[in-house]
Formats: structure tokens, C-alpha cells, sequence
């Protein structure tokens, strides 16, 4: 496993730093490599990062004033991509670091936070995503632990990098941490079949009528 400590400015713009700007480069470079270029990433919490100029990227933000592909609350938005059958080959997580954040973010674009996103924010859209990611696929995890998706969702870390705030001791360290997946589950399987399935229908629908003219 990889691992690194740095002393550096961070800001609420994360991605906006280059020394972490180099670690999701250098993962996004290999997943590109080894999918031929074909990568499909998906960023659920985007705001204004580069991830939104990126054509192969699925984008969302909960704040109608980011220009994202969604603008969707994380679960919802997991569900609603997951429902249009796509596989994710590399996933950015950088949600909000603990309630705390949460709250101000949604009293921000003036919502309340409902009861289940105060005991367990992340766990089901999490779980969602994993479900939609195959065995190779990566996901790089942003926060004030190392918790990551986890090898109960069937990933395994490869990389953990701790960002230490320059000249103030109060603030929290952040994890930026790598993982691969490295095996599939049955509702994966189901979920794989599904994705096939849905594939041959439009497949067969085209043959028969190429043009769609009725």
C-alpha cells in the first residue's frame, strides 16, 4: 500500500489543491489506460470542480447553482444513475466531512435535513454506487477518516494519503484515500445481468428498426 503525509493549504475547494489534484490525476490516468480510454466517473458532491468539464464524467451537486448533470440529493442521485444502467469505472466521493458541514450546507439553499441523513449519511448511496461499480473499478474518498467505501462493499485499499493543514493545529487532517474493487457481489451479478439484459432489448429493438420509424 502507498501511503503519504504532507503539510499543505487546504481549502473548502479540495480538489483545488495540487498535491491532491495529483493523486486523483494519477488514478484517473490508470483507470483511462486500462479501459482504453472508455472511463466512465461519476463526482456526486461536484460543486465547481474540474470534474464538471469532464465529458465522460457524471456529475451532481444538492445547489441549483452549480452547473452539474444532476442536482440531486446523493441517494437520490445514486439511485436515479444506477437506474439508467450505468457502470462506474472510477467514483470521486467528497461529500460534506460531518454533520456539522451537512447542515450548513443544506440551511445554505434554504432545506432541512431530514432524520435519516443525521444517523447514517452516506451508507445507502454508498451501497448504491458499490453495486454499480465492477471488480477493477476505484473510487477515491475524501474526508477526516480513512474510511472509504470499505471491504464490505468489496473494496480494498491501495493508497492513503493524510493532507495536514498548514499553520493551524485546530483543524482536522484529511484522508485522501484509494481504493480498487476486488470482488463482486451477488446483487452486483443481478445488477450486471440487468445492465445485459436491458442492452440486448435495445440491441434487437434497433435491428428490427433502425431508424425509429414506427
Amino acid at each position: 500500500m502507498i501511503m503519504s503525509h504532507m503539510i499543505t493549504s487546504i481549502t473548502s475547494e479540495p480538489f483545488s489543491n495540487p498535491h491532491i489534484r495529483k493523486v486523483l490525476d494519477s488514478v484517473m490516468n490508470d483507470v483511462m489506460y486500462e479501459t482504453n480510454g472508455k472511463a466512465l466517473l461519476c463526482d456526486p458532491f461536484a460543486r465547481e470542480s474540474f470534474t464538471t468539464f469532464l465529458p465522460n464524467c457524471i456529475t451532481n451537486d444538492l445547489n441549483k447553482e452549480f452547473e452539474c448533470d444532476y442536482n440531486l440529493e446523493f441517494k437520490e442521485f445514486a439511485y436515479t444513475i444506477q437506474e439508467r444502467g450505468h457502470v462506474l469505472d472510477l467514483v470521486f466521493f467528497d461529500p460534506p466531512y460531518s454533520l456539522t458541514q451537512l447542515k450548513k450546507q443544506y440551511d445554505g439553499i434554504g432545506k432541512d435535513l431530514e432524520l435519516w441523513q443525521t444517523k447514517n449519511m452516506w451508507k445507502e448511496g454508498k451501497d448504491c454506487l458499490a453495486h454499480m461499480m465492477p471488480t477493477g473499478s476505484y473510487v477515491v474518498s475524501l474526508g477526516w477518516n480513512a474510511n472509504g467505501f470499505g471491504s464490505k462493499r468489496g473494496f480494498k485499499k491501495t493508497q492513503i494519503h493524510l493532507f495536514e493543514q498548514q499553520a493551524r493545529e485546530e483543524q482536522h487532517t484529511l484522508f485522501v484515500v484509494v481504493e480498487r474493487k476486488v470482488q463482486t457481489t451477488l446483487s452486483e451479478f443481478e445488477y450486471q445481468s440487468q445492465v445485459e439484459e436491458i442492452d440486448e432489448l435495445w440491441l434487437d429493438e434497433f435491428e428490427q428498426n433502425p431508424y425509429g420509424m414506427g
